[in-house]
């Protein structure tokens, strides 16, 4: 009996002839996105929304998997967190270029 192989987050990439993605999060336009369940799988979601991957490398630093289904299950309460908002103004201006995320020591 084999493993299965733990599966990174989809990543959909442009492909020649392809448009840009629309982060659903920054509304930014980018070349990547990844898929975000709104709720996370191990608390049951099955919404997804693509979001680039600097916002979604943030939320999961930010929030514990269990704030992210309790407190913050849509895009609006998202947008609405103190936090995020900072961190939205910020990203808004920013080129599609490569961003690193730092793991924050205290997680919600």
């Amino acid at each position: 009996m084999s493993r299965r192989r733990r599966e990174q987050p989809e990543l959909l990439a442009r492909q020649a002839g392809d448009t840009d993605y629309q982060c659903a999060l920054c509304e930014r336009t980018v070349k990547r996105v990844t898929r975000h369940h709104l709720i996370p799988r191990s608390e049951g979601g099955r919404v997804v929304v693509d979001l680039c991957v600097p916002c979604h490398k943030t939320l999961h630093s930010f929030f514990s998997n269990h704030t992210l289904s309790s407190q913050l299950s849509t895009l609006e309460a998202l947008r609405q967190e103190p936090d995020i908002a900072r961190y939205l103004a910020w990203i808004r201006k920013q080129p599609d270029t490569i961003i690193r995320v730092h793991r924050r020591s205290e997680r919600r």
